[in-house]
């Protein structure tokens, strides 16, 4: 499904979280397939006193229970996170999720007040972390395991410093004085905007 764009408005980034999470899954599945494997062959190579004639029964439910670990412990997480994505646009901040059934959460940029990254020790390896995004009034929201969260992060401070005018307070429309339109002193927008400049520096 499309974004349906606002007027004005412009995709920037469009990512998927980053694939870090998915090392266990894999690792996971590896082991399941290698003792699957021996356990396979244990019971059709080797006839056991007494269970001869259930081994094939034996071997079909071991190779069904390993295909049923496989979708649990690897499958399932891989969807999930092929269905994740993170878009960036010149006004919002978009996450959706889900494959069969989606969700979709989005903030204005002109809502967000502070910007917060967070990494642990193998994030800071691949350069991936989490994003929070301060709305005030105790309105947080986080974006897990972004890809390149420092360049993300910059582009996000970019987008809000480039807002118009009339978007920098939560996406309130403001009469703007002629004065500031030809280069007069816009008082607090302009502060908001080298507040901004000061986050990304």
């Amino acid at each position: 499904m499309r974004i349906k764009l606002l007027p004005g408005e412009r995709i920037l980034v469009r990512t998927r979280p980053n694939p870090l999470p998915l090392v266990g899954p894999v690792l996971a599945g590896f082991v399941i397939l290698a003792l699957g494997g021996f356990g396979l062959g244990y019971l059709v190579h080797r006839p056991l006193p007494g269970l001869a004639e259930w081994q094939p029964v034996l071997a079909a439910g071991a190779l069904v229970v390993v295909v049923l670990l496989l979708l649990r412990v690897v499958v399932r997480p891989l969807i999930r996170w092929s269905g994740h994505r993170y878009v960036l646009t010149s006004m919002r901040l978009i996450h959706r999720r889900g494959v069969t059934r989606r969700t979709e959460h989005q903030i204005n940029l002109s809502a967000i007040s502070q910007l917060q990254t967070e990494q642990g020790l193998l994030q800071r390896m691949v350069r991936s972390g989490t994003l929070v995004a301060d709305l005030g009034f105790d309105r947080v929201h986080a974006y897990s395991d972004v890809p390149q969260i420092a360049t993300f992060k910059e582009f996000v401070v970019q987008a809000i410093s480039e807002l118009p005018l009339t978007r920098m307070f939560d996406g309130v429309d403001m009469e703007i004085d002629p004065q500031y339109a030809r280069g007069g002193t816009p008082g607090h927008q302009t502060w908001a905007r080298q507040e901004w400049r000061g986050e990304q520096a």
